[in-house]
């Protein structure tokens, strides 16, 4: 009897454990689509906030995108006119990935970089993800964006939005290419 004294708290612990686990389930579940829903409205403003005449988006199907795009496309306006490119980047950072909307005119030169999210070191790492930093990839191309600056303190956030605005820009050539 003693030897199968465990077994009552083991068997606890394991009901327990998938109670919470099917909870769990169960809420990620409830939430997923919302979730979808939530980044697609993020998505859309960003766009809407670096293309205010857009009428709408499509993305484009290239194949072997660089590493740190996540999904690129063409922005128009209500008469069906091209106005710009849009790229979906996700650099990885000191602590994970730092989603961003990277815009650019129609010759592919960046607009406007918008941070979604990021979860990088409060008041160091985050320095690169401020529109102060970002506004220095306005203009740039491809090669030129490589070229920004780092930060101090946060060169490991800092490199991975300047290779992140790189290679957007390269997708945004190779949406062109495919026209």
């Amino acid at each position: 009897m003693q030897k199968l004294k465990f077994l009552k708290p083991a068997l606890s612990l394991l009901i327990i454990t998938v109670g919470v686990a099917l909870l769990l389930s169960l809420v990620n579940h409830i939430t997923a689509d919302r979730i979808v829903e939530n980044n697609l409205r993020e998505k859309r403003e960003a766009i809407a906030r670096i293309f205010p005449e857009v009428d709408v988006f499509e993305t484009a199907e290239i194949s072997d995108l660089p590493t740190t795009v996540k999904e690129v496309g063409t922005v128009k306006d209500s008469d069906g006119s091209t106005i710009g490119y849009y790229a979906e980047i996700a650099p990885v950072g000191f602590k994970d990935s730092i989603n961003m909307i990277v815009g650019t005119d129609i010759n592919g030169s960046v607009t406007e970089v918008v941070c979604l999210s990021s979860s990088e070191t409060a008041g160091v790492g985050t320095k690169a993800t401020t529109p102060e930093y970002l506004t220095r990839f306005t203009s740039l191309d491809s090669e030129r964006a490589k070229t920004v600056d780092t930060i101090t303190g946060a060169t490991i956030s800092s490199k991975a939005v300047r290779l992140g605005v790189s290679e957007a820009c390269v997708a945004v050539s190779m949406v062109k290419e495919a026209e």
